[in-house]
């Protein structure tokens, strides 16, 4: 199956809004001017895939695949580079880590894993051809447990959401406790309550029969 090149730039321009998003949601980790950036760069990929389609006698395929490439390319080393921004420069590790496994590293192995489709043209690397959906897998794998352990760094950083974290335990132990009295005082009043002779089975003996006596 023969599929477009510019299938890869339609998968990198929407990753690259989805990161626009993501970025935006760790607003006060990266500048204010780094949503737009990424925004523009998803216009240029929609103005490649213009060009592609109507003057598509201009470029030639291996053409097409190698812009196409680096487009690419480009949106999974901005995604990687966002991960090392706040592991290095800003110093947070969940944030970084929380970015790396829901971001970065899934929308990169998922596009190498698109890479994989144009390994019959002699242009692709040969490195994409040990690719496979075995490998995705296991990429996604990794990209959770990245994920899950960020997301647990960061619970346990902010002071804010310890507190909350606090107030819930002992909330629960609270209710644990109450719990325990309750059955306590429910026992105790069994106790009190229970009279041997109420559990006595009292059984009224049979009459005996008489006998007729001939006198």
């Amino acid at each position: 199956m023969v599929h477009a090149p510019e299938l890869l730039i339609l998968y990198a321009l929407d990753m690259f809004l989805v990161l626009s998003i993501v970025t935006v949601m760790f607003d006060s980790s990266f500048p204010l001017a780094v949503p737009y950036f990424f925004q523009i760069l998803s216009i240029a990929g929609t103005g490649h895939m213009y060009v592609s389609q109507f003057f598509d006698e201009m470029f030639s395929l291996e053409s097409r695949f190698w812009y196409s490439f680096f487009y690419l390319g480009a949106m999974m080393l901005s995604g990687f580079a966002m991960s090392a921004f706040l592991l290095f420069v800003k110093k947070s590790y969940a944030k970084g880590l929380m970015f790396f496994g829901s971001f970065s590293l899934p929308a990169a192995s998922f596009g190498v894993y698109l890479m994989t489709f144009y390994d019959n043209y002699q242009t692709t690397p040969w490195i994409l051809r040990l690719v496979n959906g075995n490998w995705l897998i296991a990429s996604l794998l990794i990209s959770m447990l990245i994920l899950v352990q960020g997301t647990k760094l960061f619970l346990d950083s902010d002071p804010r959401l310890s507190k909350y974290k606090l107030n819930i335990k002992q909330s629960i132990k609270d209710l644990i406790d109450e719990e325990e009295v309750y059955v306590d005082e429910d026992q105790q009043a069994d106790d009190e309550d229970y009279n041997p002779v109420d559990y006595v089975h009292v059984t009224k003996p049979a009459e005996l029969e008489q006998e007729d006596y001939e006198f």
